[in-house]
């Protein structure tokens, strides 16, 4: 029979990239596949499954609470929406616009970026601190001067994808600590290591945000926030299903059931078998590209999302040849295979979502390179 992508004329490609969404995040296991089956073949009181679920799933990952729900980005609106409710006294659903308006959530301007547009959608006033490339001089001392009665939280951003300038966590948590104010943290590529699923919350996060469709392996369209059981307890009250801010978030029981299922497979990993996979096929492709007139494989560390998962950065000796000729020439054969470049001169090979036979394929691939196809546009948005 006609798979569902030959039948709309999508074809599969080979990921080197990583886990970015604009290419399908990552790749459920069976296992999740069936678990996700089963739970869509009953109806259940999704309060109830959802209150379940915090319940294990905080227990699984070591923190007070945890809620389930539809994406990192989704996870970062409803953290904040939980500490705007907390700051003003109120339920979710009896805040006004102008409690909105008036409540403040400090970040630093090196942490800006294309997903926390969900802060402007909040409708909260956004302090920015500090500057990409130039650090505070007094961490605390700063964070500390703009807090006011109206502050909510302040939101971090955890990721190898940022510029230097904003401070420590540590300092933002001691900060946020003397002020008694929650800190927000989102983190959603920054699994593995496996132990950062608690280990932000026992340094002093309030609420610490986890993309489900990355390297967890659930549902793409599923996110996890983990910490403070009061926080979360606003969220398991006026989240989805109810009626109101959260209502939009939609995330179906069979996303529950299959993230739930991802995180169980996820702990009970072999994380050191993983790594030394991802070591063997970088040694495999700098073996097979290593001495190439073209090219020079160099093994890089940690991988683009800052993840302790290494990579394989090919440069190019020579000036005649772009990487976007390369790029174009991986995504003209068949399978597609889909690479990010590091500049004109080089490019990057991520194990993270490849299997031993793919990175094979790939070197091969780049071997019989002869051709000079015009550049293309290669998506590089998580």
């Amino acid at each position: 029979m006609m798979g569902i992508y030959e039948e709309l004329g999508v074809p599969p490609v080979i990921n080197a990239m990583g886990t970015f969404t604009i290419y399908g995040g990552s790749k459920m296991s069976p296992q999740t596949l069936r678990d996700m089956q089963e739970a869509a073949a009953s109806f259940v009181d999704i309060r109830l499954l959802q209150r379940r679920l915090s319940q294990a799933v905080a227990e699984l990952t070591h923190n007070e609470a945890a809620y389930i729900c539809g994406g990192a980005s989704c996870g970062v609106y409803l953290s904040l929406l939980a500490a705007v409710a907390k700051k003003r006294g109120k339920k979710v659903r009896h805040l006004s616009r102008e409690d909105f308006y008036r409540s403040e959530v400090i970040l630093f301007r090196s942490h800006r970026n294309p997903y926390d547009i969900v802060l402007d959608q909040l409708g909260v006033k956004l302090v920015e601190l500090a500057y990409p490339n130039h650090s505070l001089k007094d961490p605390c001392g700063d964070i500390l001067a703009a807090i006011t009665p109206d502050t909510a939280a302040v939101y971090y951003l955890e990721s190898g994808w940022v510029a230097p300038g904003a401070p420590a966590l540590s300092d933002v948590i001691r900060a946020a600590r003397t002020a008694r104010i929650p800190v927000v943290l989102d983190a959603a590529a920054m699994l593995p290591p496996v132990e950062n699923l608690w280990a932000y919350t026992a340094a002093g996060v309030d609420l610490a945000v986890f993309s489900g469709g990355k390297d967890l392996r659930g549902p793409q369209s599923s996110g996890l926030i983990v910490g403070s059981l009061a926080l979360i307890d606003i969220l398991l009250e006026e989240g989805f299903p109810t009626h109101g801010y959260g209502r939009m978030f939609k995330v179906g029981r069979e996303e529950m059931a299959g993230l739930y299922s991802a995180l169980k497979q996820f702990l009970a990993a072999d994380h050191e078998a993983r790594k030394r996979d991802a070591e063997e096929q970088v040694a495999l492709a700098r073996n097979m590209l290593g001495g190439h007139p073209l090219y020079e494989p160099l093994r890089s560390y940690p991988n683009e999302a800052g993840q302790p998962i290494p990579r394989v950065h090919v440069r190019l000796k020579t000036g005649t040849v772009s990487s976007g000729q390369i790029l174009a020439f991986l995504a003209a054969g068949s399978p597609p295979v889909i690479a990010a470049d590091s500049g004109p001169d080089g490019f990057y090979l991520n194990p993270m979502t490849l299997t031993m036979a793919e990175m094979e394929l790939i070197c091969r691939r780049l071997l019989d390179f002869t051709e000079m196809p015009p550049e293309k546009e290669v998506h590089t948005d998580v």
